[in-house]
């Protein structure tokens, strides 16, 4: 983008130490937080969720893909019709990333006394849990960019198998939620909530 001469011969090749290295840097800079990613078909398989508590990054990061999308010769190729169509799911797929990583990074410090992670079965996963060690009780989550109330969003915080599994694991659900962009409501005894709303409520707590 900035039309630097000989690039090429400024490339460094990142290997997984380097990455690794890079990686501490940006925690080290609170740029960086962990996310708990456990997989249900094998306990001890847990992974982390690398989100960027600075959303801002990320925005810059889709606006520099955008730009060089609309450099490139084949994309131009395209029609209108077909260009704007495959920017408009760039972004939203990135807004909607930047939008699970918010909730997930402010759920997970707003409740230090309890875990917050996602949850991965062999098909689906929650988005979010919220568990309760303590009480034995957890709260399940699906993350959507969306204005609409959809059935198939909540398909698995009411798949019945999931639900008994979760609970065997980490208590009883209390609760059973989407957080979108729309209005708050129930659709099928599932609690729509409003992201907005749902971030403020943190704040008030604090």
């Amino acid at each position: 983008m900035l039309d630097i001469l000989e690039k090429e011969e400024q490339t460094v090749e990142v290997d997984d130490d380097h990455a690794y290295e890079i990686k501490e840097y940006l925690s080290l800079l609170d740029l960086l937080m962990e996310i708990d990613r456990l997989h249900f078909t094998n306990v001890s398989d847990a992974g982390k969720k690398t989100v960027i508590t600075q959303p801002g990054l990320r925005y810059a990061q889709t606006e520099a893909l955008v730009n060089s999308l609309l450099l490139d010769e084949k994309f131009n190729l395209l029609s209108i019709v077909e260009r704007n169509r495959v920017l408009e799911r760039v972004m939203s797929t990135i807004k909607g990333r930047m939008m699970e990583d918010i909730v997930l990074l402010e759920t997970k410090l707003a409740n230090l006394d309890k875990q917050v992670f996602q949850l991965q079965f062999a098909v689906g996963e929650f988005d979010m849990v919220i568990h309760d060690p303590k009480a034995l009780t957890c709260e399940i989550f699906e993350i959507k960019y969306s204005e609409k109330v959809v059935p198939e969003q909540y398909r698995h915080l009411v798949n019945g198998e999931k639900c008994a599994e979760t609970e065997h694991r980490f208590g009883t659900i209390t609760n059973k939620a989407v957080i979108y962009r729309g209005e708050k409501t129930v659709s099928d005894d599932i609690n729509y909530l409003n992201v907005e709303e749902y971030l403020k409520s943190f704040s008030n707590q604090s």
